[in-house]
């Protein structure tokens, strides 16, 4: 393990943000995709809520948990991994410490590296076991449902979910040029209600915050279909340039 790596990894995995951000990662999304579809298909499901319900009774609960863990799924990982990430780089300025970096025999671009890779790694691991979960409660609930099709769109969730959490490793840029995580955190409420905004306006096709959560199935599967290639393309270049300037702002940060 390099250096770099050697200081991050702990001083992530000890912090409350990471756990609790963990438990939102991979406890939510079963929770919620199985879970309220069951609630939705129960005898008693009534009241005021039954109109919020509805759409969860449609179809197979198979299909339902699908399309349910599409718009999950890529909400808590914008979330989950942008404040993660807004953390473990604005601590340095919260917490008074990027004078100490200074010192160290390593340079800023390869903390700021892995600090990128250890959020990257933590996101990939919690998104797995999340889309495990979920496939595991399908087949404790209703296991005939989980069909080719519905496999095929639960490993499209994982996907989007992988690229939303890449989309959110550019909140770090937000931290550096903020000077802390809570500017970060204001980003990533903002975003993510732009992005609800922009997708009811109907043009979440290029929007990288959006385009892969309509692509898993966020807003139905009409919206699903005109999803092309190339605003995943887009998605992930921008995911990419995000990172790159999180990592160029983080080596040329300044004390003053």
């Amino acid at each position: 393990m390099s250096p770099a790596l050697a200081l991050q990894v702990p001083t992530f995995s000890r912090s409350l943000t990471a756990r609790l951000a963990t438990v939102l990662l991979t406890a939510f999304p079963p929770l919620m995709s199985v879970g309220m579809v069951l609630v939705a298909r129960a005898a008693d499901a009534a009241g005021p809520s039954a109109a919020k319900l509805a759409p969860y009774r449609e179809g197979t609960v198979g299909e339902a948990v699908a399309a349910l863990a599409g718009q999950v799924v890529s909400v808590v990982a914008l979330i989950g991994v942008g404040f993660a990430v807004a953390w473990l780089v604005g601590r340095e300025w919260a917490d008074g410490t990027l004078g100490s970096l200074f010192a160290l025999p390593v340079s800023r671009a390869r903390i700021a590296r892995a600090k990128l890779t250890v959020v990257a790694v933590w996101a990939a691991a919690c998104l797995t076991l999340a889309m495990a979960l979920v496939v595991g409660g399908l087949m404790l609930a209703d296991g005939a449902s989980l069909t080719g099709a519905v496999a095929v769109q639960l490993a499209r969730v994982w996907v989007a979910g992988l690229l939303m959490a890449a989309l959110a490793l550019g909140f770090g840029w937000v931290a550096v040029r903020s000077r802390g995580y809570l500017g970060a955190a204001g980003a990533i409420i903002a975003v993510t209600a732009a992005s609800q905004i922009l997708a009811m306006l109907g043009t979440g096709a290029w929007v990288p915050y959006i385009a892969p959560a309509m692509w898993a199935g966020a807003g139905g599967p009409e919206e699903a279909a005109a999803i092309g290639p190339w605003s995943l393309v887009l998605a992930a270049a921008f995911a990419a340039a995000g990172c790159w300037a999180a990592v160029r702002a983080f080596a040329h940060a300044r004390l003053d």
